[in-house]
């Protein structure tokens, strides 16, 4: 029997970069970049503590250290490391963070929305 399921490249992370203040951006091995708000990288965190008490409280404002990284390392080729100014630590591998892209491409917008072409 043959297995029609094509087998997906791996996606990696080739470049991190700040943007501003507020955000990460994250250069993928498929050349697409991504912006991501450190807010949402925050509100995502996969860790089981997170996970556990997600909607309880939204934090406080963007400034505030619970939005504010300290420390970004990328480990390997597939995971970044981010130590929030609160001591919270979290890790993420590139599909979880190519999953947090809201750009028009990943949301599936048309490729010009405004001209329509």
């Amino acid at each position: 029997m043959v297995d029609d399921r094509r087998i997906m490249a791996t996606l990696l992370v080739t470049k991190l970069h700040p943007v501003g203040r507020y955000a990460l951006g994250v250069l993928f091995s498929d050349t697409h970049d991504s912006i991501l708000p450190l807010r949402e990288l925050r509100a995502h965190c996969p860790c089981e503590d997170c996970t556990a008490s997600r909607g309880s409280s939204d934090g406080s404002g963007a400034g505030s250290a619970r939005h504010e990284v300290a420390d970004l390392q990328q480990i390997g080729e597939q995971t970044i490391f981010l130590r929030w100014g609160d001591g919270h630590e979290t890790l993420y591998v590139a599909d979880e963070l190519r999953g947090l892209c809201r750009c028009a491409y990943c949301a599936g917008e048309p490729n010009y929305p405004i001209t329509r072409q």
